[in-house]
């Protein structure tokens, strides 16, 4: 055992394999090391950007109060027709009061 040698063993046993067998050995460690990278980088500009917090202006809140009715509030310049609070009926319970406000189109 003491003339034994890992890496002639392993190039002897790479020098052995099938040529799609070789490319692949050479193409999946740095096709890993790069994806693994961009991974990394990807996650610390997430970061990045969640520790800016949100970008925009609030323009909806939903609020549940005790009795399980939802109130929506509106946030912002207050229109004559739009009013600023929406009661919302349960959505198992049948239609919703001002529900087209809620709903596109």
């Amino acid at each position: 055992m003491e003339d034994y040698n890992f890496w002639q063993d392993f190039f002897d046993t790479y020098q052995s394999l099938s040529d799609p067998t070789k490319a692949l050995w050479l193409i999946v460690p740095p096709a890993f090391v790069l994806g693994l990278i961009a991974l990394v980088m990807r996650h610390r500009v997430a970061v990045r950007d969640a520790e800016t917090g949100m970008r925009g202006d609030l323009v909806y809140t939903i609020h549940r109060d005790g009795d399980d009715k939802l109130c929506v509030y509106r946030h912002g310049p207050a229109s004559d027709r739009e009013p600023a609070l929406l009661l919302l009926d349960q959505p198992n319970g049948g239609d919703a009061k001002h529900g087209s406000a809620l709903t596109p189109g």
